[in-house]
């Protein structure tokens, strides 16, 4: 019988311990989403900023990368600083 040479490799336990934990921790960072905040949904957006008329009449506009929206309609303006998250929306100007 032929004797294969072994190889032994000795790994202490706390090593062992911090590769666990490195491994936990990288999978959690991949399971999880980039940002753990809740976004709610808008129902009706005209109950928080009523620019729309019951016709439509609402205009769309972004800046060249996006960031910023703006929104136009019949009874107000809107702008977005944040590409159109919910949150970030404020009216700038009422119309009457």
């Amino acid at each position: 019988m032929k004797d294969s040479p072994n190889i032994e490799i000795r790994i202490g336990r706390g090593a062992v311990i911090m590769l666990a934990l490195l491994v936990t921790f990288a999978l959690g960072l991949l399971v999880l989403p980039g940002r753990l905040e809740a976004q709610k949904t808008q129902e009706n957006f005209r109950d928080k900023f009523k620019i729309a008329s019951e016709t439509g009449g609402v205009g769309i506009a972004t800046s060249a990368d996006g960031k910023f929206v703006y929104v136009v309609g019949p009874e107000g303006i809107l702008t977005s600083d944040d590409f159109g998250k919910t949150g970030s929306w404020t009216q700038t100007a009422r119309m009457k």
